[in-house]
């Protein structure tokens, strides 16, 4: 990049700049301090998977704020917007609470809704009762969809427009 600049006598500099854009790497290791972090103020070691569970919903859904996009595709640097920035979508929701859950040794997978005009992200979690939908990302009609079955998360979804119609042969058995 070159600057130039013109004083009011006429007096001409000329300054020529080499800039090195570097890209941004996030990594896991970087992650996994932030939501070891997070989880040590919002659990203990004598709460239960469950208590676990509730708080990490609670923290995630509480704690980032809703934007209409973010770049798909890694989950670290989603999962590190979510715990530093505090801004994404459901993708950077669900990859938040994936690191968190993680972190805390809840076994959870990442669920996708089948692409059509809109996507949607959510996690799986199982904390010994079987697999469970749990969808941290807030509902603008204000649902809490935190350990529901299949059935429970079907019905909502036909009622939302597909809102969480998934390929059921791609996942395990959901309870």
């Amino acid at each position: 990049v070159t600057y130039s600049a013109t004083d009011a006598a006429g007096n001409k500099t000329t300054v020529t700049v080499n800039l090195k854009i570097v890209e941004r790497v996030y990594t896991e290791s970087e992650v996994n301090a932030l939501a070891d972090q997070v989880l040590a103020k919002i659990t203990n070691s004598g709460m239960s998977q469950r208590q676990k569970l509730t708080a990490i919903y609670n923290y995630v859904r509480s704690s980032i704020v809703y934007t209409n996009s973010s770049e798909k595709g890694n989950w670290v640097k989603a999962a590190f917007c979510g715990l530093a920035d505090k801004k994404g979508d459901c993708y950077t929701y669900a990859c938040t609470a994936k690191a968190l859950l993680n972190r805390a040794g809840i076994k959870n997978k990442d669920i996708k809704k089948i692409p059509t005009s809109t996507s949607h992200y959510w996690n799986l979690v199982d904390i010994g009762e079987g697999w469970y939908h749990f969808d941290t990302t807030p509902r603008k009609d204000k649902t809490v969809i935190f350990l529901w079955d299949d059935k429970k998360l079907k019905t909502y979804s036909d009622k939302n427009n597909g809102s969480h119609n998934y390929d059921r042969t791609k996942y395990p058995k959901i309870n």
